[in-house]
């Protein structure tokens, strides 16, 4: 055993005393004070196949557990089961080592044990307790420790809920609903924690490993404490490697650990479980090499030491040093405690934050949002607490609900501290109201990345000529290549980006770097799902993907990267937590030009499936929305049936068949191709969906969405086919109604604006087909309409929304 292993042990569980330790108790934690013979072999089991067959006399033995179990049943029925078990599994007592370990401040207990030694030693230790079977809610409130018994709890057991509690093993644990239900808790849990420690737990018989898929972020952080022997079982030990650090000091060397640290002050500084820590690179010594720049802009591959150097000596030879920066800095020197910049895809919004982030450590604690979990508000709290002045990152801000992000700004404003937040446009256009929110904090200041400077620009022709095979920039001499990015990129990076990651010298760099490897189907679908994340906007932690592709992914990743010959594969990689790919418009180009549309939809489709079936955090639930839009998917996958099957499969998911923002985006695909009638149906069932949940839920379901896509759905039709006069007539008065009703709703977005220039549009190409009577009425309402969204106008909030808004009424002319 390595001394490291103790120290990392010791080191974890010190952290762990603020918050995030896990402790995980199998058969060998209680197996003495059950009278078992604690070897290899123990565990549930073991322990209830010998018990099983004592109890039928069975000779020869049950291998088998669930052919025992099944003769017992069959033999004692329920009653009896429960009388012999709870007989076998209730103890009076627990050692001192035992009690010593429950001292320890634990965030919470999980144990495959029916028995009730844990709660017998926290009485011990005098801690407060909360023992739950598996059939209570795993949303149960409660005050003290929790012990959380997964296959059952003895003295929880009656004749009426021991068949659905008790498992006898794997078999009978993937059936039971009550058990899933706190899988989700316990894969929520590891995924926070600082450390998990595993005691008398074999992980050779790890059937929990449904719950935990990510196991290569469970990895450094798990240990597994196994008795002290002179020979351990190797096939003990390589089970548990795959899973964390085995070590065999057996209960009491990890209670003498903890008393020693108990003994010891609590750290100061917070749990972290949504942010992690900013450490600041050293500078590079030398100058980046055409690989590094050229690697930086078509995989996003990021030097930190490059961006380092580039920020220390005021330079851009790596990347291009946004103006951005020293306006922030100012206004912070002036004040300002919220920053929030916005732009479109590749805007070079994270590099940006980066280079912030190294900046200010110079002077205050940078910590960056890795995942917003529940509890971020608190753990915002703590930090300010610890470090009045720290400085906090929170990319993709409106993915946020408007309340949090409003509790997390208000503990910024007119304080030591400082929040900076970024956002892409189109979040921003969906997001009034928050936007309007933080307008509110006197010390917000908003920065737009839409264009560049001219000093920018000439950075980024510099930049550019880096990228050694790309023809289109190449061929043109400095004066202009500037004009290229100034007048055909109109200054700006995403677009800049566009012509260059969709280039043939982009895609056939990507093409070469995919075919490097010859993909398995596992790998492809893994691929495929990193990178239609990354089209959707994110950068999806390796546990989310983990989970819902039900393979451990990093260790994929691993293996790709062992594969790759120079020990990376530049297309996905992890970066701690995170899984980074290239850029967003990069993504877009290999789905486009490297897999086949099927199977881009069969991967999502499995993705959603799996969504579907479990209870989903913040971040997973706004996964789940994108995953079923259509204009998502529309940007990679072109062929109508890969579509269809895309939207036939997902309708089998109850989940999903309820929502009317599915139905919604079916009828956008069905518009896309001209199936109106189709299309109205889906429309329609939208509608009756909207209706269903204010019958289950008896809230008013807003179906501002609905209405306005049925308003731009007439127009649509009026257009592209042939109406009678009085059918049209009723089209146009049914989308002037709708349209005016929403307009007239609170907070209304630029979406109702843009559809009444539609109607006007529309109108003007239609009319002829009116008689005068019809255009004389229809004239009459959509003056009235244009009249009173000109007044409208007004309470939108300035910015994105009121611009996009006034655009198109500019456009209006009746």
């Amino acid at each position: 055993m390595e001394r490291n292993s103790l120290d990392e042990l010791a080191r974890r569980l010190d952290l762990a005393r603020k918050g995030g330790g896990i402790l995980f108790c199998g058969a060998g934690f209680s197996a003495d004070c059950l009278n078992f013979k604690p070897d290899e072999t123990l565990g549930t089991g073991a322990q209830l196949l010998d018990l099983f067959n004592t109890a039928l006399h069975q000779t020869p033995p049950y291998k088998d557990l669930q052919n025992a179990a099944d003769a017992l049943q069959e033999k004692i029925a329920d009653n009896g089961m429960m009388t012999l078990l709870k007989e076998q599994f209730t103890v009076s007592d627990s050692t001192g080592d035992m009690t010593d370990l429950l001292r320890y401040p634990w965030q919470v207990v999980y144990t495959t044990n029916y028995d009730n030694a844990l709660e017998i030693a926290a009485q011990a230790a005098h801690r407060q307790v909360d023992p739950l079977n598996n059939t209570d809610d795993p949303k149960t409130a409660t005050t003290n420790l929790e012990i959380i018994h997964l296959h059952g709890y003895v003295r929880k057991w009656d004749i009426h809920n021991f068949r659905e509690s008790c498992v006898l093993g794997a078999e009978s644990y993937s059936k039971l609903t009550h058990v899933k239900n706190w899988l989700e808790r316990f894969r929520r849990d590891i995924d926070q924690a600082q450390i998990v420690v595993f005691v008398g737990f074999n992980a050779g018989d790890f059937h929990l490993n449904q719950a935990i898929n990510d196991l290569t972020g469970l990895r450094a952080k798990a240990f597994f404490i196994n008795r002290p022997t002179a020979e351990a079982n190797p096939d003990v030990v390589a089970a548990q490697k795959r899973l964390g650090t085995p070590l065999f000091i057996g209960r009491i060397g990890l209670a003498t650990t903890i008393k020693q640290l108990l003994a010891k002050k609590t750290p100061k500084e917070p749990h972290l479980t949504s942010f992690v820590k900013y450490t600041p690179p050293d500078p590079a010594a030398t100058v980046p090499t055409r690989a590094q720049i050229e690697d930086l802009f078509l995989y996003g591959k990021i030097e930190p030491s490059q961006l380092a150097r580039d920020a220390s000596n005021d330079i851009s030879e790596y990347h291009i040093q946004r103006s951005a920066i020293k306006q922030t800095l100012d206004s912070i020197t002036c004040d300002t405690r919220i920053v929030l910049y916005d732009g479109y895809a590749c805007d070079g919004k994270s590099i940006l934050t980066t280079d912030l982030a190294y900046r200010l450590s110079g002077a205050r604690p940078v910590y960056r949002l890795r995942q917003a979990y529940e509890n971020i508000l608190n753990e915002i709290a703590e930090i300010l607490s610890y470090v009045p002045n720290a400085a906090l990152i929170i990319e993709n801000c409106f993915d946020l609900p408007r309340e949090r992000l409003v509790s997390i700004a208000r503990q910024f404003d007119g304080q030591d501290g400082v929040l900076i937040l970024t956002s892409r446009a189109v979040a921003l256009d969906a997001s009034p109201d928050s936007l309007k929110s933080l307008l509110d904090f006197r010390s917000f200041q908003k920065i737009t990345l839409a264009s560049l400077s001219q000093s920018e620009a000439r950075d980024l022709s510099d930049l550019a000529d880096q990228i050694a095979g790309w023809r289109d920039f190449h061929k043109l001499d400095q004066d202009a290549r500037l004009r290229f990015i100034n007048d055909t990129c109109q200054a700006s990076l995403p677009h800049f980006l566009l012509r260059l990651l969709q280039s043939d010298y982009v895609s056939e760099r990507y093409r070469e770097e995919f075919n490097k490897l010859s993909l398995n189907k596992s790998e492809r679908e893994a691929i495929i799902a990193a990178l239609y994340v990354t089209n959707i906007g994110e950068n999806a932690p390796l546990t989310f993907l983990s989970n819902v592709m039900e393979i451990d992914y990093g260790a994929l990743i691993d293996r790709i990267n062992a594969r790759a010959g120079d020990g990376a594969f530049r297309l996905i990689r992890r970066n701690a937590g995170i899984i980074e790919t290239i850029p967003s418009i990069g993504a877009q180009n290999i789905l486009q030009n490297l897999f086949d549309d099927i199977e881009i939809v069969d991967t999502i489709v499995f993705v959603l499936k799996n969504l579907a079936s479990v209870s989903r955090n913040s971040f997973e639930q706004r996964m789940f929305e994108q995953l079923m839009r259509f204009s998502i998917l529309s940007k990679v996958v072109a062929d109508s049936d890969a579509i269809d099957r895309f939207f036939e499969h997902n309708k089998q998911e109850l989940q999903i068949r309820r929502r009317p923002l599915f139905w919604l985006q079916w009828h956008m695909a069905k518009c896309e191709v001209d199936a109106f009638n189709d299309a109205e149906k889906f429309l329609e069932q939208g509608y009756s969906e909207a209706s269903e949940i204010e019958r289950r839920t008896r809230t008013t379901y807003d179906r501002r969405q609905l209405n306005d896509r049925r308003a731009k759905f007439l127009m649509m039709r009026a257009a592209k086919t042939t109406r009678t006069t009085a059918d049209l007539f009723r089209d146009f008065k049914e989308a002037v109604t709708l349209t005016d009703k929403i307009l007239r709703q609170n907070d209304p977005q630029h979406y109702p604006f843009e559809t009444l220039a539609e109607i006007v549009r529309t109108y003007n190409l239609v009319s002829v087909r009116l008689d005068s009577g019809h255009k004389f009425q229809i004239n009459s309402w959509l003056e009235s309409l244009v009249n009173y969204g000109r007044e409208r106008i007004g309470v939108l909030v300035s910015g994105y929304q009121k611009d996009k808004a006034q655009s198109a009424l500019d456009n209006v002319a009746i």
